[in-house]
């Protein structure tokens, strides 16, 4: 017993360190364009009882989940409607997001030294930026995190509970940015190849259905009120982005924006991304081989915004600190 407070009280200490990064208690306002248009959907869900239908004034908005507005209004219903209660989902992951990165950090390389890469993560400019904003993208990128850890964590088909995790993060996210979950997938798939038993786990089965219940639930409550199914909608919405549009950038984008963004840790992280291509299977696969194939996916897509990369912005957070030793 004494063991264990002891034990909590360590963690509580590591964790007061982020305190000062997370949480803004100040005066602030939504940022156009994203953080204003959320914000006025939880509202509007608030103020007509429609949980179903993302609204656009009295509009249908058919391109995106009701993922973040859903919990930014269901906060808002039990911590009262002020700013801090729109923010609690973007800042419950960001500290779930330091947590996971944490133990990645235990998990490739030691205890000792854990508390470095969240750190490091914590005081990148792009990580910082959006752990503050009232958008998808860092609860995205949270689940993404969980989905490499429980990855990571699965050694034999025993360990039934990560791959339970695994399935479930997949339907999460999509219910989060929808088709966008493809990438960090496709990217894993070298390291899939060498865990491809979980595949034929049913837990692995289970938690894919246990992780689409949310967007299940949503689609079928949704549909009646619509001409055809809102999958239709969604993939109208993917082919729009893969299509010229404003968001349109050259295939090297990534190439100087994820170091600018990145700042200030970004040479060490190049350097650990090369440094762990020559490391074990296991290392190489979600250090090097990941990051890279995801930024070329990224690349290729005709959409490319600064925000796509939070996904690996954990394991550059890792790849920094092999930089840096």
């Amino acid at each position: 017993m004494i063991n264990r407070i002891l034990k909590f009280k360590y963690l509580f200490l590591k964790l007061s360190i982020f305190i000062p990064l997370i949480f803004y208690f100040g005066k602030r306002s939504y940022i156009a364009y994203d953080e204003g248009f959320y914000a006025l959907q939880a509202r509007w869900i608030l103020d007509k009882g429609n949980w179903t239908i993302p609204l656009w004034w009295d509009e249908y908005v058919l391109d995106r989940t009701i993922g973040l507005q859903f919990l930014i209004a269901k906060s808002q219903y039990i911590f009262g409607r002020n700013m801090f209660s729109a923010y609690l989902p973007t800042t419950v992951a960001a500290i779930l997001m330091l947590f996971i990165t944490y133990k990645l950090h235990e998990e490739f390389f030691n205890k000792k030294y854990a508390i470095i890469s969240p750190l490091i993560l914590s005081t990148t400019y792009l990580w910082f930026d959006y752990s503050h904003l009232g958008t998808q993208d860092i609860i995205y990128s949270c689940l993404v995190s969980i989905g490499v850890f429980s990855l990571v964590k699965i050694k034999s088909r025993d360990n039934k509970f990560y791959i339970l995790l695994f399935g479930i993060w997949i339907g999460l996210s999509f219910m989060m940015k929808t088709f966008l979950v493809f990438v960090p997938l496709l990217s894993l798939l070298p390291y899939l190849y060498l865990k491809k038993n979980l595949l034929f786990s049913k837990f692995f089965w289970l938690g894919l259905i246990i992780g689409f219940i949310p967007y299940l639930f949503w689609s079928l409550s949704i549909n009646p009120y619509l001409e055809k199914n809102i999958i239709f909608y969604l993939v109208e919405k993917f082919n729009s982005l893969s299509n010229k549009n404003t968001f349109t950038n050259p295939f090297y984008y990534y190439f100087w924006n994820i170091p600018a963004t990145f700042l200030p840790w970004s040479i060490f992280a190049i350097i650990g991304t090369i440094c762990n291509i020559s490391e074990n299977k296991e290392k190489k696969y979600i250090l090097t081989f990941f990051p890279l194939i995801l930024i070329a996916i990224l690349s290729i897509f005709s959409t490319k915004t600064p925000y796509y990369p939070l996904q690996i912005s954990s394991i550059l957070t890792l790849n920094t600190y092999i930089g840096i030793k």
